[in-house]
């Protein structure tokens, strides 16, 4: 099936996942994960059953890897794989805060090939197919080359990992100076797309995993931003990996500044 039509397909099955979960009365059970203030609600349980019967027909020698129930420990494999993540941004769908997205990627080979990445609150829908660019509900996106100074810098404060957290903002102030503002979105998957079309100019993370960014990469790369790890060495499909994605100057400007060295 060609590119185009296959991310066609694909966003079609997660705006309906989306539907399931504008659809809810109340966020419902919620059960804590591994980690501190990591959680699970049963709609994270809900979309991803829903995404991954859908999905396995649309490619049907696919493999999955994803956040919930046991698919965490899949191995993305040569031949297709779905990554995905079905609410990215668990705790601002508990508190009310709708900003969450649905995060699908298909890789092939370990290469990204279609990544889609929807807010169903907002009913934005990023998505993107390797060499035919990346698209704001259907309209092209590129994520410019505007300097820090002149942007946001939007973050991740390792909510999950505390021990680490006191360092973490330690660098996050260094960074403040550099640029207008800096933001915590919440959602990994989101913030990525808002670099990929010029709402931010870089995004930091000090760990996440494949799920939480592989379609977001894709869409960044795709809309001329670049994703690298935090020392700027190149970012495969990996787990528990610190993330820098912006546009190319802003990149370029957090690396040479030395702070994410630090």
């Amino acid at each position: 099936m060609e590119t185009e039509l296959l991310l066609e397909k694909i966003c079609r099955i997660v705006r309906e996942a989306g539907d399931l979960i504008r659809s809810c009365a109340s966020v419902g059970e919620c059960r804590a994960k591994e980690g501190a203030a990591n959680f699970v609600t049963r709609y994270d349980s809900m979309v991803q059953e829903f995404l991954i019967g859908k999905l396995s027909k649309l490619v049907p020698d696919a493999v999955f890897v994803g956040e919930e129930d046991g698919y965490s420990e899949g191995k993305i494999e040569r031949g297709y794989t779905f990554i995905i993540d079905p609410i990215d941004g668990t705790t601002n769908f508990i508190c009310g805060f709708l900003f969450s997205g649905i995060s699908v990627g298909l890789s092939l080979h370990g290469v990204m090939e279609a990544g889609v990445v929807y807010n169903p609150f907002r009913e934005e829908l990023f998505a993107a197919g390797r060499g035919i660019g990346a698209y704001l509900n259907g309209k092209r996106i590129e994520a410019g080359n505007h300097p820090l100074r002149e942007g946001v810098l939007c973050m991740d404060t390792a909510p999950y990992t505390p021990e680490i957290r006191e360092a973490v903002f330690q660098e996050l102030l260094k960074l403040s100076y550099l640029c207008m503002d800096m933001r915590s979105l919440g959602s990994a998957a989101l913030s990525i797309c808002y670099v990929a079309c010029g709402r931010s100019a870089a995004y930091l993370s000090p760990k996440l995993c494949a799920w939480d960014y592989a379609a977001a990469s894709l869409i960044l790369a795709e809309a001329g931003g670049k994703i690298t790890r935090k020392n700027g060495d190149p970012l495969k499909l990996e787990t528990g990996v610190p993330v820098l994605a912006a546009n190319s100057r802003a990149h370029e400007e957090l690396l040479k500044s030395g702070i994410l060295l630090s």
